[in-house]
């Protein structure tokens, strides 16, 4: 997969998987905007970690769930570069709380993040990419969005409103050669994701996962670095569950 002389956005791009998918880019040779919303420690982290690709990241702190916020972002883009050939709509968040508890300040934090800002980013980057060759966008879900949980209601219906999203997209934006597809990641690993798992349930998934291990946020880089390039060229509104097999399980204990 060549990524060289290509700009790629990715949001939520200093934790977790959006780091993931913004280091496999640099490697590949992409110029990475790296997004993330106010947590300055693990921008700093980020940037340390990348410090040998520093002359292809451009780091730019915008809430997406703002539209102003998201509006300038765009404008920042397109002064620098012109052009955005790939966007990764990674940015999530989680307040875990059951239905009859829930705050709806706090609710309408994880969807208007997790969901609204995938579209706010999708609306200002199209006129940036329907002049491409080959401009793809992926949006990260989950897979609860599919199989739900408790206490992640708002989770789980921003991951299914974003599988939908992606489907609706992939039609609108056919017209301008862009595709649009998404992945639903089974439970992996990472600083958003520990916070809501116990040690229990973590080491329970890895024993009744049929490859008998969980995903890393490698699995999940690999997974976008194909439906973003060429190789995909004729994927097009599909999701794809990035889960070792665990949707085979019938019944799970958590």
């Amino acid at each position: 997969m060549d990524f060289n002389n290509k700009i790629v956005l990715v949001t939520g791009g200093t934790s977790g998987i959006g780091k993931e998918i913004a280091k496999q880019l640099l490697m590949q040779g992409a110029t990475v905007i790296i997004n993330y919303g106010h947590n300055e420690e693990q921008k700093h982290l980020a940037s340390e970690e990348l410090k040998e690709y520093e002359n292809k990241i451009l780091f730019v702190k915008s809430d997406i769930s703002n539209e102003d916020d998201v509006r300038n972002m765009f404008e920042i883009i397109n002064k620098r570069y012109k052009k955005l050939d790939y966007l990764v709509n990674n940015a999530g968040t989680n307040i875990d709380e059951m239905i009859e508890d829930a705050n709806l300040e706090n609710y309408m934090k994880v969807i208007n993040t997790n969901f609204i800002g995938k579209m706010l980013c999708t609306k200002y980057a199209i006129p940036l990419m329907k002049n491409g060759n080959g401009s793809s966008i992926v949006n990260v879900a989950s897979g609860l969005g599919i199989k739900p949980c408790e206490m992640s209601s708002a989770y789980c219906a921003a991951s299914a409103a974003i599988i939908n999203f992606t489907k609706a997209s992939a039609i609108e934006l056919s017209k301008y050669k862009i595709r649009v597809n998404s992945i639903c990641p089974g439970f992996t690993p990472t600083p958003l994701s520990l916070d809501s798992w116990s040690e229990e349930e973590i080491n329970h998934k890895k024993e009744i996962n049929p490859l008998g291990r969980l995903g890393t946020p490698v699995d999940m880089a690999n997974a976008v670095l194909f439906l973003l390039s060429d190789m995909a060229s004729y994927i097009n509104g599909e999701n794809i569950s990035i889960n070792g097999g665990s949707k085979l399980i019938w019944k799970q204990k958590y």
